[in-house]
């Protein structure tokens, strides 16, 4: 596309620059032609036209001379009259003796009597020359001298008058008549030149302008496709997606859809325009209230025409809407929603599924990745993160704690008895008890908190920016509500030991942090479960406890050496 684009420019380049060229050339003719059919009249009028242009001009600079010379005598203000003198006497009466005394030279080879009256004509210009000279000029206006003046230019300016007339006569009229025909029709073909190579640029112009907007389409659609691809997650995508729409179409606001199954719920995945009425019409929308979902297809709504059924969703929306389905292998996964003041073209209609067709597979794909990620990452049991999961938490909240200098407390959970409850109740009681703690923690914990199964009957809770007092409370809340588990139709009774150890209080490393909270879960089976204890900061790394070993107090002591697995394995709970 871009290598024809390029050909194409290159083309319309070359063709505007030969029918360019043909023009001038033909002007050049026409201009050469013109100008030697004139330069036989011109040569023979040289003479009298030179004398009437010189004779003009200085009629002009004469008139300039005596109308500044008046302003000087009649001006009230002393720093105007310095300002006209000036220009009186630095350029106009120096321009107006050198043009006397070209005309004087010209009309030197004129008959006797036309010199004496042109005499005549000098010495009268003298007659002014010397009124509004240095020495004839007062310090302040002087009326009379003006009227002195304008007696005495009067002659000249007759005199001026009968020579130009004069000249003007002596000229050739059929020779004047020729040059000025032969000047249209230079005037002519250089406006006809000037008019083509104008036309030609304008073409050009317009050619390059129509090869750019007809590929202007391509090359979004091309980066589009490009960054779509390299989007991080499914809201990203959304966003991009919103992002090239509203800049393809002028005027347009998009809102992107999604199709929340789990819940039976349409939900705006970007945000909605400032007032918007989607607001309310999506507020409890299911998926076939939007009827592009629905019916998989493209629908219309506008204020000048009413569809025969109107869409629940968007109908509210002020001007014209346009809302096209997301649709990957048959299923409808979402809608795009635009809205603007004016109705959508029909090409501005197939742009609109163009680019809703790309982004449909990679906001699927997206999605996809988002819940295989999360499913690895979820204990299906509990619905709480699983142990690699706590892991990771652990480094990363842990990490920010440390870069913020903020506190972390870590909250090391154990269930009691758990393996009386699977032997006496069976494994789907046991498995019922893990569900139920996993439901109270959602519950209990606040929304910045962390809490994951690590396996087994043993659970991991991380509390950001929370003082030891604060996670001593949260941890009682925790207890509390587990021990209010009941499960229908046994008599089982659900308790556990919490151990907490917080940073930067007890430890200054992850892993000692991790050690403290097991060594106090530790202390809590041995003081008789079903209690929470806080690590001790000088406390020395628990011995880890091995396979078969007694957690009631049997070979661990306080102050053993060597270090416990974070929740590590017991026999016996």
């Amino acid at each position: 596309m871009r290598a024809l684009a390029r050909a194409a420019f290159t083309s319309l380049r070359v063709q505007s620059a030969g029918v360019g060229l043909i023009v001038v050339a033909i002007t050049v003719l026409g201009v050469m032609g013109t100008h030697a059919s004139a330069r036989l009249g011109n040569e023979i009028a040289s003479d009298e036209l030179t004398t009437s242009t010189a004779t003009g001009r200085l009629a002009e600079d004469m008139n300039a001379a005596y109308a500044t010379g008046e302003e000087a005598f009649l001006v009230p203000s002393a720093a105007r009259r310095s300002r006209l003198l000036e220009s009186l006497y630095t350029s106009i009466l120096p321009a107006t003796d050198a043009q006397l005394a070209y005309l004087q030279r010209l009309h030197a080879d004129d008959p006797a009597a036309e010199r004496a009256a042109f005499q005549q004509f000098v010495g009268q210009w003298i007659t002014v020359r010397n009124l509004i000279s240095p020495t004839g000029v007062t310090t302040h206006a002087d009326p009379a001298l003006a009227a002195m003046l304008a007696t005495a230019y009067q002659p000249v300016s007759a005199h001026l008058d009968r020579l130009l007339t004069k000249e003007q006569d002596n000229g050739s009229g059929e020779q004047v008549a020729a040059s000025a025909n032969a000047a249209r029709i230079i005037g002519f073909i250089v406006g006809a030149a000037v008019l083509g190579i104008a036309i030609c640029l304008l073409l050009l112009i317009q050619g390059i302008r129509r090869i750019r907007r007809s590929l202007e389409p391509s090359e979004e659609r091309a980066e589009f496709t490009d960054t779509l691809q390299v989007a991080n997650d499914e809201d990203e995508a959304h966003q991009l997606l919103r992002r090239h729409l509203e800049r393809m179409l002028p005027g347009t606001s998009a809102v992107v859809l999604n199709r929340n199954n789990s819940a039976d719920r349409l939900e705006a995945v970007t945000a909605l325009p400032d007032g918007s009425p989607l607001a309310q019409s999506l507020r409890g929308a299911e998926p076939r209230s939007c009827l592009a979902v629905r019916a998989g297809r493209l629908h219309r709504e506008s204020e000048r025409r009413a569809a025969l059924l109107s869409c629940p969703v968007c109908a509210s929306c002020p001007g014209a809407s346009a809302c096209v389905p997301l649709m990957v292998g048959g299923e409808v996964i979402g809608s795009v929603l635009l809205n603007r003041s004016a109705p959508y073209h029909k090409d501005e209609e197939e742009q609109t599924r163009e680019a809703v067709w790309q982004a449909a597979p990679v906001l699927a794909n997206l999605r996809n990745l988002a819940i295989a990620e999360l499913r690895a990452a979820t204990d299906g049991l509990t619905g709480l993160p699983n142990k690699r999961a706590v892991t990771d938490a652990l480094k990363r909240m842990f990490a920010q704690a440390l870069t913020t200098s903020s506190p972390l407390a870590l909250l090391l959970l154990d269930l009691d008895h758990f393996k009386q409850i699977n032997d006496q109740h069976g494994h789907p009681a046991g498995d019922e008890v893990l569900a139920s703690v996993g439901a109270v923690l959602q519950s209990v914990l606040r929304t910045t908190d962390f809490a994951g199964r690590d396996g087994g009957e043993e659970f991991a809770i991380l509390l950001p920016d929370t003082q030891i007092p604060a996670a001593l409370e949260i941890a009682e809340r925790v207890r509390t509500a587990i021990a209010e588990i009941s499960l229908p139709g046994t008599d089982v009774s659900v308790t556990a030991s919490i151990g907490v150890s917080g940073f930067p209080e007890h430890a200054s490393t992850l892993e000692r942090l991790e050690r403290l909270a097991d060594a106090a879960l530790y202390v809590a089976k041995r003081q008789g479960r079903n209690r929470i204890e806080i690590a001790e900061p000088g406390a020395a790394d628990p011995a880890p406890v091995r396979p078969g070993q007694s957690a009631n107090g049997s070979g661990l002591t306080p102050g053993s050496g060597g270090a416990a697995p974070l929740a590590g394995q017991q026999a016996q709970s």
